[in-house]
């Protein structure tokens, strides 16, 4: 009774770590399409392992299975400035990222963007943040370098219905 008990538990054992082995072979394709930006995409990691993806270069392989992003940052030139963004989520669209076997799947992210102003009444105070937001719907921080060094804040006016300035200013970070 005892050696077919053994036996019993090392086919079991066998059978898991082919299990294991044949689904970690199972591959397919990342590709980011940004437009004229160059991203570069972290997934997070696992037992598995982070992957790094980047625009500028053809598709990453990386195993077929569920990836999350971790870290997403965007480059791009204009008039002879770089300018970047970073996003840590929230994702939109890009929370789950489903890989198939053999399969490329394409990523739609970045420009164009979308600010959208948050309003935020205290008392007789009124502050006014905003988010921007990529194709799939990601978050950005809005802090915004340009070559290398944060730019400098935005500038707001707040207009009425008939084309008069009611208030300008810029936003402060922090």
């Amino acid at each position: 009774m005892k050696k077919r008990d053994i036996w019993i538990s090392v086919a079991i054992i066998a059978a898991a770590v082919l299990f294991l082995f044949l689904s970690l072979q199972k591959k397919g394709q990342i590709q980011i399409d940004a437009g004229d930006a160059v991203a570069t995409l972290r997934l997070s990691g696992s037992w598995l392992g982070n992957a790094m993806i980047n625009s500028a270069v053809q598709p990453s392989k990386v195993s077929a299975r569920l990836h999350r992003p971790q870290w997403l940052k965007l480059s791009m030139k204009q008039g002879g400035d770089t300018w970047r963004l970073e996003t840590r989520g929230p994702w939109g669209d890009l929370s789950t990222i489903r890989v198939k076997n053999n399969d490329t799947t394409v990523l739609k992210l970045g420009p164009p963007f979308q600010i959208k102003t948050k309003t935020l009444y205290t008392g007789s105070k009124v502050s006014i943040d905003f988010n921007i937001i990529g194709k799939a719907g990601e978050h950005y921080r809005n802090v915004i370098t340009q070559n290398n060094k944060r730019a400098s804040a935005p500038g707001v006016k707040i207009i009425d219905e008939d084309g008069n300035v009611l208030a300008s200013g810029k936003f402060e970070y922090g």
